[in-house]
């Protein structure tokens, strides 16, 4: 991934931090996917180890805790870290900051999970990173996504054209400042055969969580 526009990405999540969850409620499309994917989760498990990679604000966090045991929860934001730590209190979680392009799992997790961040991973490092995500997840254990694979009205409004197609997107924060991350809607059935190819089964309907 080109390295200013990774760290790019990385300082808008961090100056976005305080607004992220009021932007997460400002559409009811929105809250049905999450109501949607929080039931299809709630489905899984009980696990004993959970990893979830951008955790942002703890808002999955708060739902993978009803499923697993102990979380641990990766972000390279630390702003956002310290709302999850606030809004989850002594929960069973460990937080760990992390550049998830830089980050290497060091165990294996009976369930890994990621919810709106594969969309942020440019293609030439997809198989990369899901090679790393294969390595955290045990055999037998559970791999769960959610996001996008389809552009919003919104999104399309601020696609930006770049040398590998339109894979970015530019997101203003209430301040005014603008910053350029990478937005990619991949096709379900090409991230089913890549996920297969790495020994996960995959659902016949990318709804439910892969196991392998």
């Amino acid at each position: 991934m080109d390295h200013d526009i990774r760290h790019e990405q990385i300082a808008y999540y961090r100056a976005q931090a305080q607004e992220y969850d009021e932007s997460a409620e400002r559409s009811e499309e929105l809250k049905g996917a999450f109501a949607l994917a929080r039931d299809l989760l709630m489905q899984l498990g009980p696990f004993e180890q959970v990893l979830e990679l951008a955790c942002g604000t703890g808002t999955w966090t708060r739902v993978l805790l009803q499923i697993g045991r102990h979380i641990t929860a990766l972000d390279a934001a630390p702003e956002m870290l310290a709302l999850a730590q606030q809004k989850l209190g002594n929960a069973p979680v460990s937080y760990q900051e992390a550049d998830l392009f830089q980050w290497e799992p060091g165990q294996p997790y009976d369930l890994a999970f990621f919810a709106n961040w594969l969309s942020h991973v440019p293609p030439k490092d997809l198989d990369a990173f899901l090679n790393k995500v294969s390595r955290a997840v045990r055999k037998g254990g559970y791999l769960a996504i959610f996001d996008q694979s389809t552009p919003m009205l919104e999104d399309r409004q601020i696609m930006k054209e770049g040398e590998e197609g339109r894979i970015y997107a530019q997101r203003p924060l209430r301040d005014g400042k603008v910053f350029t991350i990478v937005k990619v809607f991949y096709d379900e059935m090409a991230l089913q055969e890549r996920l297969a190819s790495l020994g996960f089964e995959v659902p016949r309907i990318a709804q439910r969580g892969c196991s392998r």
